[in-house]
């Protein structure tokens, strides 16, 4: 199969990337490596060393014999180009990674969260146009975010996709509606993922377009079977206050001797997966035998749900460090919790995801040991703080560099 991977260089869209051409699919990556830019200008970097994209493509083809196509586009400003690209290429799946995925960097100033806002729905909305003006028989597997829904208390398991709300009409008579669950964004890049529901059911509704969202959890752990074969591969660490996520900051601060920093009472509830069953779940949806339904299918790709604090408390007993919790930078409840179907990738076959108990030893022992002298210990506090009473922080600006619309500096 021929598949486009769209932000083939980011956190999720590398190893999927190598999972899918190691499976013996034909890849083409496009990527602006604005991931790159933005953390040159933060000066906040990968505990992991990260090699060029062109060093990291020509090592993967060294040891395998697999070819990766690499183009440098921007796809939210050059529709042109993209469209050229897919016409050229002529895929029959694009996986569509390509966002700005951090929420606290879309809080952290107006310009942040506008370039969020315009890399995002812009992306999106140029790889849609372009399949419907090339081939609409081409699938779209587009990868979403579990915090669409919000962090609030719900009494009741949130489905996967549409299902039917009843109630009484104006004339006393009984009546259904088919819709999603009411989606409650409490970030500026959780509002563009939402945003995208829209457009993306646009596009199938109206172009009878073949789409997979994927609402995917927090991603933990780091490498993959193929990203382990040499350091060139290597995945992302990150675990700064902006892209780093919750389990990699407790680990390096454990491993730090630092208190694990727990935000509040620690009882939010959050929805985990592993980066090895990411693109194990991604390559799923890629291969499921779906056909275009004006309808988008949703799947939630998460493995397990459970709150902060245990997510601490695991990792403190294991490297036996104290917990701290501290005020929470974002305006959330102190506790919530909530339950999400998680049927459909079980119905495709995947029915063992990794918990967090699962090898994180082997984590913490394999990256973050490794590479202990690399950490930097001042990049881990919460800077960024939003939430209802209050506003967004001035723009960061340590370096000039321009990314998309927005410059640093």
């Amino acid at each position: 199969m021929k598949i486009i991977v769209t932000g083939g260089d980011g956190f999720c869209g590398w190893p999927t990337a190598l999972h899918l051409s190691s499976a013996g699919h034909d890849i083409l990556i496009i990527d602006n490596l604005s991931r790159r830019s933005i953390s040159t200008a933060l000066r906040y970097e990968s505990l992991t060393p990260i090699h060029s994209i062109h060093d990291r493509i020509k090592k993967w083809h060294t040891l395998t014999g697999k070819k990766i196509q690499f183009t440098q586009l921007d796809i939210a400003n050059d529709y042109t180009l993209l469209l050229e690209t897919i016409k050229r290429f002529d895929p029959t799946c694009i996986v569509h990674l390509a966002a700005q995925r951090s929420a606290p960097y879309s809080m952290m100033s107006v310009e942040a969260g506008n370039y969020t806002l315009h890399n995002n729905v812009l992306t999106t909305n140029n790889v849609l146009s372009a399949i419907t003006a090339h081939n609409r028989q081409i699938k779209l597997v587009h990868l979403g975010s579990i915090g669409v829904y919000g962090y609030e208390e719900r009494a009741y398991e949130i489905p996967e996709g549409k299902t039917e709300f009843s109630s009484i009409d104006k004339n006393n008579k009984p009546y259904s509606v088919s819709a999603q669950i009411p989606l409650n964004p409490t970030s500026i890049y959780h509002l563009s993922k939402s945003q995208l529901t829209s457009l993306l059911n646009f596009y199938a509704q109206n172009y009878n377009l073949n789409i997979t969202d994927l609402y995917q959890g927090i991603v933990w752990g780091t490498q993959t079977r193929e990203t382990k074969l040499a350091c060139e591969l290597s995945n992302r660490f990150d675990y700064d206050e902006i892209y780093g996520t919750v389990l990699n900051r407790f680990v390096v601060q454990a491993q730090s001797n630092m208190p694990i920093t727990v935000y509040g009472k620690g009882e939010q509830t959050r929805a985990f997966i592993h980066i090895q069953d990411t693109v194990r779940c991604i390559e799923a949806a890629v291969n499921a035998n779906t056909t275009p339904c004006n309808d988008v299918e949703v799947i939630h790709q998460i493995a397990e749900v459970r709150t902060v604090k245990s997510v601490a408390s695991h990792v403190a007993k294991l490297i036996d460090i104290e917990i701290s919790h501290i005020p929470n930078p974002r305006d959330e409840a102190e506790k919530h919790s909530y339950e999400l179907e998680n049927t459909k990738f079980k119905q495709l076959g995947l029915n063992n995801l990794a918990s967090i108990g699962d090898n994180l030893l082997d984590e913490i022992q394999n990256v973050v040991n490794k590479h202990l002298h690399l950490i930097d210990k001042t990049c881990i506090a919460p800077k960024v703080k939003w939430g209802k009473t209050v506003p967004q922080q001035p723009a960061l600006k340590p370096v000039r560099k321009t990314v998309g619309n927005v410059e640093f500096g």
